[in-house]
């Protein structure tokens, strides 16, 4: 897929004269970006281009005071109705930073004649904003300032910069992500939305993956033919959107979608000038929210070529200007190219757990050290769903291959997937699990419990400085900090063997049940050698040793 690329001429020159004006050193025009692709081109005379910038002090509403990461949100009224918003008129905005860095983005459309530019700032400090349209509009051009100051928040999702097997904040904190699968995390209402998420807040969960767009459900407007207008967004699923990223992020979680521009799974693929259309668009709500990522659809082999997927996530990552994460969900893991691409973030996996074979996630830690990236196990543990059956509705080998993925370096998401009274999805079985409806159903899941203590397990190490080790335990499973700490896995108990033939320290161990998050006492053991462990009993368990 090769998407449309061409310039606007007027845009430009205002830009750069706005910049001049408003910060007039010479070294600050080098850092003007080329304005993104995919516009009309529209070439006018400079005292045309100027008129765009005939600013009205009462039409825009926009703060002059933000926290670092928080959403920045200017609203614009327009007094001319256009035949079709989305297309007729663009809007962009020109950030500068207080050291002088420039952000281009564009605005959106969300209904009454009124649009919004949204930004996310990362500079503590004075910035400042220009907004114009082309064609011009002199109700939908601004400008202004708005100091940066300190806030909580520690901003968006990005690759840990010591460890790329792990996520940090942008402040640099880890994150050691659980997340939860909501399928239409969009159309829930707000007090079962509330409820669903303070439910999974209070059992470790601090991402949540969804929603998956669906037929019935998509970007576009459908006309009254049932057609899609491709050229035309329904406002009420992007709102819906806006409201749940707003509520997620209130309680600190990370939004990984599902499903956004479809192509796969019953949802319609786009023309390409229409698909970028559909890219800027989603980048231009979603840009102002910290805890936002871009995961463009599902199975993207189903439906688009290896080209036209790299596409895609490229023109992510140059309208995102790189601050946000993009990855595409696959059949398996990807292929190498679209791994190895440098908006890939993270290894987002699909390999469901169909029989009790447990052991099979070992090959993460094969993965990280093919593509040194973080791995999100996607579409592996659904507890309840048609394609696991029973091996997905047993907790003790659910349990095992949650423990197998963490101390492989993967990071787990969840779907509760079960039918009531408590058997497995069949495809008859649309929206009666709690993936589906939230709060508005009872959660049948037995994992829960489970994945509660290995959050806690997890996030009590410098999980961030350790790496999979498998060939130092004799069961395959290991996560260390080489002479410092190691995690083993032994899904049986039984004895365990470690390697620590390259080191010379001394160190304590103690046993983790993972069925009850408690600890057993073990003892001292001295390094320079292979070393045996005996687990307590024949249940699973984790080996922790460490200086």
């Amino acid at each position: 897929m090769q998407l449309k690329v061409c310039r606007r001429a007027s845009i430009r020159f205002a830009t750069i004269l706005l910049l001049s004006v408003f910060a007039p050193h010479p070294a600050l025009r080098t850092h003007i970006r080329t304005p993104h692709p995919a516009h009309r081109t529209f070439i006018r005379t400079p005292h045309l281009a100027l008129r765009t910038y005939s600013f009205l002090a009462a039409q825009v509403r926009a703060p002059t005071k933000v926290g670092r990461w928080e959403m920045w949100e200017a609203t614009l009224k327009s007094s001319h109705r256009y035949f079709n918003p989305f297309t007729e008129v663009t809007v962009v905005a020109t950030f500068r930073s207080p050291s002088g860095k420039v952000y281009e983005v564009e605005g959106f459309y969300d209904g009454e004649q009124t649009w919004k530019v949204r930004f996310m700032p990362d500079e503590l400090g004075q910035w400042r904003w220009f907004i114009r349209s082309e064609p011009p509009d002199e109700r939908l051009s601004a400008s202004g300032r708005f100091e940066c100051v300190q806030s909580k928040l520690r901003g968006p999702l990005r690759v840990h910069p010591q460890n790329p097997l792990w996520f940090a904040f942008a402040d640099g904190t880890p994150v050691y992500l659980l997340a939860f699968h909501l399928w239409n995390l969009d159309a829930m209402d707000e007090a079962t939305l509330a409820k669903t998420l303070d439910f999974l807040k209070e059992r470790g969960f601090n991402a949540i993956v969804g929603p998956h767009l669906s037929p019935e459900r998509t970007a576009w407007e459908k006309l009254p033919n049932g057609k899609i207008a491709f050229n035309r967004f329904d406002l009420s699923v992007w709102q819906g959107l806006d409201r749940a990223l707003r509520m997620t992020a209130e309680r600190g979680m990370v939004v990984i979608p599902f499903s956004i521009i479809g192509g796969t799974n019953g949802l319609p693929k786009a023309p390409p000038d229409e698909l970028d259309l559909l890219l800027r668009y989603w980048v231009a709500r979603w840009q102002g929210f910290w805890n936002a990522t871009f995961q463009p659809t599902s199975e993207w082999e189903e439906g688009y070529s290896e080209q036209e997927i790299l596409a895609i996530g490229e023109r992510l990552y140059q309208l995102t200007h790189g601050r946000f994460l993009v990855s595409v969900h696959s059949l398996k893991a990807s292929s190498e190219r679209v791994q190895q691409a440098r908006w890939f973030g993270y290894h987002t996996v699909q390999d469901k757990l169909t029989d009790w074979n447990f052991g099979k996630y070992k090959w993460f830690a094969e993965l990280f050290a093919r593509v040194p990236k973080p791995i999100f196990a996607h579409e592996c543990l659904w507890e309840g769903n048609f394609y696991q059956r029973d091996a997905g509705l047993d907790v003790d080998n659910m349990r095992r291959a949650a423990w197998t993925i963490a101390l492989s370096g993967g990071q787990i998401n969840y779907a509760d997937e079960v039918v009531p009274p408590r058997r497995w999805q069949r495809r008859e079985d649309v929206g009666v699990t709690f993936s589906e409806l939230g709060a508005k159903t009872k959660p049948l899941g037995q994992l829960y419990e489970a994945l509660i203590h290995l959050a806690r397990f997890m996030r009590s190490l410098p999980f961030w400085r350790m790496r999979p080790c498998p060939e130092l335990a004799s069961t395959g499973v290991c996560l260390a900090d080489l002479g410092q700490i190691y995690a083993v896995y032994a899904p049986k108990g039984g004895t365990v063997r470690l390697d620590l033939t390259k080191t010379d320290a001394t160190f304590k161990f103690r046993w983790f049940n993972t069925r009850t998050g408690k600890w057993v006492e073990g003892g001292t053991v001295f390094g320079g050698g292979q070393r045996e462990f005996e687990a307590p009993d024949e249940s699973d368990w984790v080996l922790l040793v460490q200086r």
